[in-house]
This record gives structure tokens, C-alpha cells and sequence, in this order.
């Protein structure tokens, strides 16, 4: 059934859909068919989850679209549909999530920069405050003394 169905179809998109009309369809997707909020079978719930992520997962990451794309081209180029929708299954079960991820821009990377300068100065001040008013680093909380 995977092979049949194009993964536009799964998540009920036009093929020129942008990324935010495929998040938008794989949200309310999800919520239909997530096996914790669907009122069908547990394994159909699950199966029908899993393509609805799969699709968003390949037509989502702008390669792995690129190359489905070019793979339904071929597809309908081609007059044996069977050999071609043997191989128009991209496999993501051997794609670790974590390749898919982005990189830090150089605004998040300047934005982390800026945090730990700030939790440091804040933690020299308070070492700097409390050695000027006399008090230890080493002191116990109120709350534990009775």
C-alpha cells in the first residue's frame, strides 16, 4: 500500500505544497490518527501513523523531496510501473533523525555565545558580592538548620 500511494496523497497536499501547508497537514493528521487520541484499532492507528510520519519526514527535508520528486517524474515517464514503485519507497528506517536536523545558524550560535557570558558574570558577581559583605560559600541553607 506504501508503493501505491504517493506521499502527497497520504498527507493530502497539492505537490507544490510549501513546508508550512505540509506541517499544517501533518498536524492534523496526527492528531487524528495518533494511536493515544484515534478511536481506531491500536495496529491500523499505528500503521497509518507511521506513513503519515514517514511522508512528512521525506517530503519535509528539501533533499529527500527533491529526490522523490525526481523518482515520481521517472515514475510516470516509465512504462513498467511495477519496477519503478518497487523503488520509489525511500527507506528512512536507515536515516538516523539526527541527519535531518539542521545546523545552528549564526544567530542561534551568537544568541548560545551571549547566555553562557551572562550566566558567567552573574555567577562571578554573586562569588564577588558575597565575599565583600562577609559572607561563606560554604553556608547551609535556612531551611535544613532546626
Amino acid at each position: 500500500m506504501k508503493g501505491e500511494i504517493s506521499y502527497y496523497k497520504i498527507l493530502g497536499v497539492d505537490e507544490n505544497a510549501s513546508n508550512y501547508e505540509l506541517r499544517k497537514a501533518f498536524c492534523k493528521l496526527s492528531i487524528e490518527l495518533h494511536p493515544d487520541t484515534t478511536s481506531l484499532e491500536i495496529d491500523e492507528a499505528k500503521s497509518k501513523f507511521q506513513e503519515v510520519l514517514e511522508a512528512y519526514e521525506n517530503l519535509n527535508n528539501s533533499n529527500l523531496r527533491k529526490i522523490y520528486d525526481d523518482k515520481l517524474k521517472k515514475k510516470f515517464r516509465s512504462k513498467n510501473k511495477n519496477k519503478v514503485l518497487n523503488s520509489l519507497k525511500i527507506d528512512s528506517k536507515n536515516q538516523n533523525l539526527v541527519e535531518n536536523r539542521r545546523p545552528f545558524s549564526n544567530g542561534e550560535l551568537f544568541s548560545l555565545f551571549l547566555l553562557f557570558i551572562i550566566i558567567s558574570i552573574s555567577l562571578i558577581c554573586s562569588i564577588f558580592i558575597a565575599s565583600f559583605t562577609g559572607k561563606e560559600l560554604d553556608t547551609i541553607p535556612t531551611w535544613l538548620v532546626k
